[in-house]
This record gives C-alpha cells, structure tokens and sequence, in this order.
C-alpha cells in the first residue's frame, strides 16, 4: 500500500515537473528592462512628439505594427492599420509675433517667443488677431479675453508663470486660440491697452485634416464567440513648439504604449486564450480619445459585451498610489473597479481611484462597455518638455504588472494557475521528489 501510495505521489510530482518546465520553457516573462528602453525609443528626438497628422506619428504606428508583428500577433479585422479622419494643428509658414502698435502703427515693442509669450495648443481656428481697448476686452487679474465678431481670442499668464506647459488640442474649443504670456508681459499688455495701443499677435498653426491610424491586433481564442479582451493604450502626444522644442511624452504616453507591447510577448507565449484577445494602439487621445472613440463605435456589435483595460501613464513615481480610473458614471462598487481594487489588496498594491472621462476608457464606458484605465497619476511633468524616460519608474510598472498579469489570465486563461504559478510548481515538484526518492536509513 505504502508503495502504490509512494508511485502515485511520484507520477503526480512528475506531471506536475513536466507541466510547470513546459511553461518555464515556453513563457517569454515580462520584462521592464525592455519597456523602459522601448520607451526612450518612442519619445526620442526621432519621433518628435508623435504628434498626430505628422509624418512620425505614422512612423510610431509603423514601429507597433511590426512589434506586434514580431510578437506573432496577427492583423484585426484583416488588417494592423484601422485608419480614421481627425482634424490637427499643422504649422505653415512665417514667424510668431506678439507686438505692440501705436497709433501711428509703429511697432513700439516687440515679445520675444519662448521667453515671454508661446502658444497653448488648445485651439487654432484662427491664427491671428488685433485689438485695442476699443474692441470687445474683457480683462482680469490673469487674463485678457478678446471678442472679435464670433471669434474668441485668451491671454492668460499660468499660475507657475511658466510657459512649458502644452494643452491638448480640442478643434471644438469655444475660444480660437489661446496664448500664454508671463505675468510681467500680461501686465504690460494691460498697461499698453489701457493707453490706448493696439495688441498684435500671429502663430504660425492651422487646423488641417488628416488620415491617421489605430493599430490594431489579435490573438486569437479558442472560442472567438466569447466577449474579447481587449487591452490598450494612446501613443500619439503633442509634438514641437515653433523653436523645435520637443514635448516627449515618455510617461504620458509611451510608457503605456510600451507596457502594452511587452504585455502582447508575454500574452502570446502563454498559448492559445479561451477567447479572443484584442489589443490597440490607439491615436489621437490628445485630441479627445478619437481614435478609442472611432473603434468603439465601428466594432460595436463585435466588442459590446468585452472587458477593456486600457493603460495611460505606467511608470510614475512609486510614491503615487496605482490609480484605477473609471468614468465619471462609475464607482468604486462598479463590478470591474471592485474586482481590480480586491487584486490590488491582495497584492499589498498601495491604490486610489479616480472616476473621470480623462482616458480611452471613457469611449467604451460611454457605451456601457466594461473598461478601466491603469495610470500612475503622476502629473508633475506632462504635458512639458521634461516627460523624459529617465524619470521613468521601473517599480511602478512591475507594480502595474504584478495586477494586471493575473486579471488576464483569470480572464482569457480560465484562472490557468501554471500560467502564472509555474515557477512555484517547478520548485515544489522538483522538492517532492527529493523527499519522496531520497534513500532511507535503517536504524542499527
């Protein structure tokens, strides 16, 4: 008995060896190194910004295609690019100018770009304007509002009288365009009005429309009538300011995009999911989630009963709580943030919420399609010039990573605990039979 007992617990040890080392040998482990110089990659000089409508926007979704190539993801829908119209700031020729005219129109001062005023990239319905105290002004302690027919023109000065902040673009904005000045310039600018000289200003942008893609991909389940999962993340950021200076988005959103690329190596390795498992690149969040909101409402009928995670900004600063974004309709009891908040407090993942229409995630929810964001909320340098790799912070992807990995195999893997205790189960195999095969002594 002892003995039939003995080549059980062996032939159990031994399975449970062969399983875990095929999963060891196959499984391709996520790896931050990776996404952190991919990262540096895509907010390098080389894409300047992927701001979208440029030309290294496309060459940004031409790298995701070919990494999700290389992974052995294949085309979605028959195809990686899922291309849509979208309006951009494009710049045109000429010079910027902010100047003051007197009544002789002689330019009596003359800003210097970059130093005292810049734009913000919110609008550029129009892209020049002049007005003195005769015209519709409105003024106040940190702005200037212009009224020239229907068209709306803001001066304003920051709060940290810092010009290196880039709004995104919004075509729609009720204002035509926005400038930004120091607080010096601004008050300047209202001594110059209240004498009676007139304010010029030109910026070299107009809007333009442009054919951009998403990048989409697939790997495909066992049963492809299931809901999908569907992971993704932005690419697209704010590009240059007219002196060339680069906005390089490594957290918001490279880090993203990156995390998702190395997600779909590990993801494809660990064999086929029992349903499909879509992931997107998406273009155009800097606009207005365009591009989420575009492959929201053309697959409708195919992803309406999916799971979407979506991650914007992976790699803050550690100190920042893991934030589980919903939308502005959901709460903390909402099924997906209440299962995702559970898995955080069993990993002792230090976590917040947020619930605002401030990611992709808000075109599916829109649609009452189940989605969350992942973000390390870390708004200290986006949207800036300094949104650099190297204030990127491998922890807190792991961090991400630590959640989000079993949330996929619970998910697309039928809770497949090889999948993601493999190495345990090599460990106690490999213990078991030691012990069970190890000699015994007899007693003298």
């Amino acid at each position: 008995m002892k003995k039939t007992i003995r080549d059980i617990l062996i032939t159990f040890s031994l399975i449970l060896l062969c399983f875990s080392l095929q999963s060891f040998l196959t499984i391709k482990e996520f790896n931050s190194d990776s996404v952190i110089k991919n990262i540096g990659y895509l907010s390098s000089d080389t894409f300047k910004g992927r701001l979208p409508g440029t030309f290294e926007n496309k060459q940004t979704a031409e790298f995701i295609k070919n990494t999700f190539n290389n992974n052995g993801l294949t085309p979605y829908n028959k195809t990686y690019f899922h291309n849509f119209y979208c309006y951009y700031p494009m710049k045109i020729s000429g010079n910027p100018y902010l100047k003051v005219i007197n009544s002789k129109n002689e330019i009596i001062k003359e800003y210097s770009y970059g130093k005292d005023f810049k734009e913000d990239m919110l609008n550029f319905r129009e892209n020049k304007f002049t007005f003195s105290k005769d015209s519709q002004v409105v003024q106040a302690k940190n702005v200037i509002q212009i009224k020239n027919g229907n068209n709306i023109f803001i001066i304003y000065s920051p709060e940290n009288n810092k010009l290196n902040f880039r709004s995104s673009f919004m075509k729609d904005d009720i204002c035509n365009m926005y400038i930004m000045v120091t607080q010096d310039v601004l008050k300047d600018l209202k001594r110059n009005i209240n004498i009676g000289y007139k304010i010029s200003c030109f910026i070299p942008y107009t809007v333009q429309k442009a054919l951009i893609p998403n990048v989409v991909s697939c790997i495909k389940g066992v049963d492809s009538s299931k809901p999908p999962l569907i992971l993704s993340a932005h690419f697209d950021h704010l590009g240059q300011d007219l002196k060339g200076t680069m906005y390089p988005g490594a957290l918001d959103n490279a880090s993203g995009t990156c995390f998702l690329l190395e997600l779909s190596k590990y993801i494809k390795s660990l064999g086929t999911p029992n349903r499909d498992i879509i992931f997107v690149a998406f273009n155009a969040e800097e606009f207005g989630c365009i591009g989420s909101k575009v492959f929201a409402e053309r697959f409708y009928n195919k992803i309406k009963d999916s799971t979407v995670i979506n991650f914007d900004m992976i790699g803050g600063n550690q100190s920042v709580p893991l934030c589980i974004m919903g939308s502005d309709k959901d709460n903390a009891n909402t099924p997906l943030i209440k299962d995702t908040s559970y898995r955080c407090s069993s990993e002792h993942i230090n976590f917040n919420y947020m619930f605002e229409d401030a990611s992709d995630h808000c075109s599916f929810r829109s649609k009452n399609i189940k989605a969350i964001t992942f973000c390390d909320n870390d708004i200290s340098k986006i949207h800036t010039p300094s949104d650099r790799v190297e204030f990127i912070n491998k922890n807190s992807i792991n961090r991400c990573y630590k959640v989000v990995s079993k949330q996929i195999v619970d998910y697309g893997f039928s809770s497949n605990l090889f999948l993601i205790y493999y190495k345990e189960f090599s460990i106690l195999s490999i213990v078991s039979l030691i012990l069970i095969l190890r000699p015994k002594h007899k007693a003298n």
